[in-house]
């Protein structure tokens, strides 16, 4: 993990020339690190699982990485982390995470113009919650105190302070994630830097496990999975599944009057159950989207970082043409669409209703569960 450090270390002095997250723009490209994915259907294979998180911020592919996940929020003691097999050592006498590496790491991305959050939750069989306000105002505490601008004895990062939160809420109860959002948002403000508070629903409209709360705390990125379900991007054209418009008006209705919304895809063609799509194909459907909706496409959101790893070169190739087709501020859209795009009228609402499914893929060293 050394030689990462310092390979982005050196590299550091280029952070200009690497791409930075600015919340103006529709250039945005997101991914999540820490659950190897990849590695967990390719055991046999250890060279080619997930990097070090260092790693994924040598250059521009990325703008945000959501750190994923805190698995169990164990509102009576400390909270519980699972990042495979980058870190399994923990504070003694507890169950949390004591990651100086990955701590390390942090630092170095935030160096090269990376924002890195903290994303609670997960699929699979993880086990987490917030029934009460009164549960998300004290987890919103314990939050800030050990991952971002707090103190606390315990922080599984040391003294790296993450951008943010991510919610990718998949079960569990779910009534204080707004009481959460707005408890953090009372340290924002006093803080010295700029925090993102994001979310990630399934892209069934609405969302089961979020949609209180993506229409009733500020959201400031809507990573929406268009995949695993029959709501994923490959169809864009048929109106019984495909609804963009809601999430749209949804994200145009947040208390945060700069919300955005980004395209969620798998980053390979084993990263989920459905959504994947050659690169021509994507482009045409991203340009369509955001020809249609301006005003609110903040980019895109890859799952995951390890399957970027094992298909750099469609990864790459994608990022770089969001970069160079999507604008910043109040521009009007002048995206250079594929040939084969079809129509750009907006996608007619859908009316279908499935049971979501898992986000990743089981990790190659499970802790925590």
């Amino acid at each position: 993990m050394l030689s990462y450090r310092l390979l982005v270390a050196g590299a550091g002095m280029l952070a200009t020339a690497l791409a930075a997250y600015d919340s103006s723009c529709s250039t945005n490209v997101v991914t999540y690190w820490g659950q190897n994915s990849w590695g967990g259907g390719h055991l046999d294979q250890p060279d080619k699982w997930e990097k070090p998180l260092a790693a994924y911020c040598e250059d521009s592919t990325f703008d945000v990485i959501n750190i994923s996940f805190l698995t169990n929020f164990n509102l009576t003691g400390l909270p519980v982390l699972n990042h495979a097999f980058h870190c399994e050592t923990v504070y003694n006498g507890t169950n949390t995470l004591h990651c100086p590496d990955i701590g390390a790491d942090i630092k170095t991305c935030q160096a090269n113009g990376k924002k890195i959050v903290l994303s609670l939750g997960g699929g699979n069989i993880f086990t987490y919650g917030l029934g009460s306000s009164a549960d998300g105002q004290k987890f919103a505490d314990t939050i800030w105190n050990m991952f971002l601008g707090g103190s606390h004895q315990y922080r599984p990062y040391d003294d790296a302070v993450l951008d943010g939160v991510d919610l990718d809420i998949e079960s569990g109860e779910h009534t204080g994630y707004v009481a959460f959002i707005n408890q953090l948002r009372t340290y924002f403000q006093g803080a010295s830097k700029q925090y993102i508070v994001s979310a990630a629903p399934q892209c069934v409209f609405p969302d089961s496990n979020l949609g209180t709360t993506l229409s009733g705390a500020w959201i400031d990125n809507n990573y929406v999975q268009f995949y695993n379900n029959p709501c994923n991007l490959a169809n864009i054209d048929n109106q019984w599944n495909f609804d963009y418009t809601s999430w749209d008006k949804l994200t145009k209705a947040n208390p945060n009057p700069n919300s955005k919304m980004y395209v969620g895809l798998p980053a390979g063609s084993g990263a989920a159950g459905n959504g994947y799509l050659d690169l021509t194909t994507v482009q045409a459907d991203l340009a369509k989207l955001y020809s249609g909706y301006p005003s609110t496409f903040g980019g895109i959101m890859l799952w995951d970082a390890s399957w970027y790893s094992n298909n750099q070169d469609y990864v790459k190739n994608l990022s770089s043409w969001v970069k160079s087709n999507m604008k910043c501020g109040s521009s009007s859209p002048t995206t250079s669409v594929p040939a084969t795009t079809s129509s750009t009228s907006d996608p007619a609402p859908a009316y279908t209703t499935i049971a979501t499914l898992p986000t990743s893929s089981p990790p190659v060293t499970p802790t925590g569960y």
